[in-house]
């Protein structure tokens, strides 16, 4: 098993190297070779075998309540993502030539609305990101860069999460990170002390807890109600923990006083939920829809041994979905308002490489009411280019029939994104406004009624460019939207292959 596994991991080594020295010497792009520590063993780890620790190779032993700093104080919420943000991270990492211009577009995006901070230490990948953006006449004024080490992108999933006081406050919780990314664990505390978060410079208040929660697996109203796939209280709990240890922290640390967990995605990778739904407000949500006859409908056995759904062998994305509907049709705020629910086109799965990737238009990321949402491109199956723009128009179309106010959705090219099981949301994380504020929404989001069919006109926003090719994307190497999961193989489940 172990000679088979390293066997593979050779070989991707030895492929991804070729990629990153056809792209170096023909100068289209930096290359930062690195090692990144994965579920599955690095070389590095299979040459010192002491360094192999796999995923769930250990035994949890919980600290004294001592030794964790305190719970911020009672009465924080989560601030949603469509309250108004002061600023927005990125990390900036060479996987490829195609990753670049989704950076530049993102960066673009936001100039309008807020600052971006963009972490990178390369200095080769800075300059190259920078003529990018210079060549798009994106303002200077609008970013900077910060030298701070990573192990890899998935800002959304280890960076802080914030919460608020009632008189504007902000705290950040430092939730725990992939033990084999010690760089990216450490991120939360490295943000909190920066002097560019509070306009007076002082350091923000960290409060740790050894839950796993990752941030793609967390949603809020805002008002004290979260979402999560119930995976939160799977590979995200810590051994030892019960499923009532889990809400405790929850509420401890986010001030979630409604915990609603929704069934996730069969076999995506992650499990996360924003690869299929998305608060847009108070009240607004966006759920994702597939077609009824998805390839995954559950009539025939797709040979995988695991995954995140309730039936591993017949999973069945369609109405794993339709489940979540209910659930959300079934429940309210904490003011009992009923959720007002707009279905969002999922496009359905393809095999890549032996892995069912996700082109999720969920996972965007929302700032200041300017959406950066993933689209894609790459025809696969039967499909055509009319086919993937008019589901684009159509997912556009939800994200403005659900925001409570005006939204400008730009559309950005993420098929060389995607396979790794995120996009625009899993790369980003907003910083919530400082200062004491009152968020409100129209009067016409008290209307129940909701019309989900998407007519859209199927000429669809180009501000990203359709040209429909990514990529190569060589470089480096990793897992995924940030979790502990690399994804599940056609042939079995990674956990599977592993042990």
């Amino acid at each position: 098993m172990r000679s088979r596994l390293a066997a593979l991991v050779v070989l991707m080594f030895v492929l991804s190297g070729a990629v990153a020295q056809a792209q170096i010497d023909s100068g289209d792009v930096p290359v930062s070779i690195k090692r990144l520590p994965k579920v599955i063993p690095t070389a590095d780890e299979i040459a010192n075998p002491d360094l192999y620790h796999p995923a769930f190779d250990f035994e949890y032993v919980a600290p004294p309540a001592s030794a964790l700093p305190a719970p911020p104080p009672a009465g924080v919420v989560r601030p949603g993502e469509f309250e108004p943000a002061d600023s927005v991270v990125i990390t900036v990492l060479s996987y490829g030539a195609a990753f670049f211009p989704m950076w530049r577009d993102m960066v673009d995006a936001y100039s309008d609305v807020t600052h971006t901070y963009i972490i990178t230490q390369d200095p080769d990948v800075q300059d190259y990101l920078e003529s990018m953006l210079s060549g798009a006449e994106v303002p200077a004024e609008t970013y900077t860069y910060l030298d701070l080490p990573v192990d890899s992108i998935w800002m959304r999933d280890y960076g802080p999460e914030f919460v608020r006081e009632e008189d504007g406050t902000r705290h950040v919780v430092d939730f725990k990170y992939y033990s084999a990314r010690p760089l990216d664990d450490a991120i939360p505390g490295v943000i909190a002390a920066a002097d560019w978060i509070n306009a007076d410079g002082s350091a923000m208040e960290v409060h740790a807890n050894d839950l796993g929660l990752n941030g793609g697996n967390l949603m809020t109203d805002g008002a004290g109600t979260c979402f999560a796939s119930n995976i939160v209280y799977g590979y995200e709990k810590p051994s030892g923990w019960s499923d009532d240890d889990v809400d405790q922290a929850m509420t401890d640390y986010l001030g979630c006083e409604q915990i609603i967990t929704l069934q996730p995605i069969c076999h995506d990778g992650t499990g996360h939920i924003d690869l299929y739904a998305k608060s847009m407000g108070r009240r607004a949500i966006l759920l994702g829809e597939y077609p009824s006859d998805t390839y995954f409908h559950g009539t025939n056995p797709s040979n995988m041994s695991g995954g995140y759904c309730d039936n591993y062998d017949y999973p069945n994305d369609y109405q794993d979905q339709e489940d979540n509907l209910a659930t959300l049709e079934a429940t309210t705020n904490l003011a009992g308002e009923p959720w007002v629910i707009t279905r969002l086109p999922m496009l359905e799965p393809y095999l890549d490489g032996g892995y069912w990737v996700y082109r999720s238009y969920m996972n965007s990321n929302i700032v200041n009411g300017v959406v950066a949402m993933p689209s894609y491109y790459d025809l696969q199956g039967d499909e055509t280019a009319d086919y993937l723009l008019e589901k684009e128009a159509e997912a556009i179309a939800a994200y403005e029939e659900a925001a409570p106010n005006e939204i400008d959705v730009w559309a950005i090219d993420s098929d060389h994104i995607i396979w790794m099981a995120g996009a625009m949301h899993c790369i980003t994380h907003e910083i919530p406004a400082e200062e004491d504020y009152e968020y409100t929404e129209p009067s016409s989001d008290t209307d129940t009624d909701v019309d989900t069919d998407t007519d859209a006109d199927t000429d669809a926003d180009a501000d990203a460019g359709t040209d429909g090719g990514a990529d190569d994307s060589g470089g480096s190497s990793d897992d995924g939207c940030g979790c502990s999961a690399v994804g599940t193989p056609a042939a079995g489940s990674l956990i599977s292959f592993l042990f």
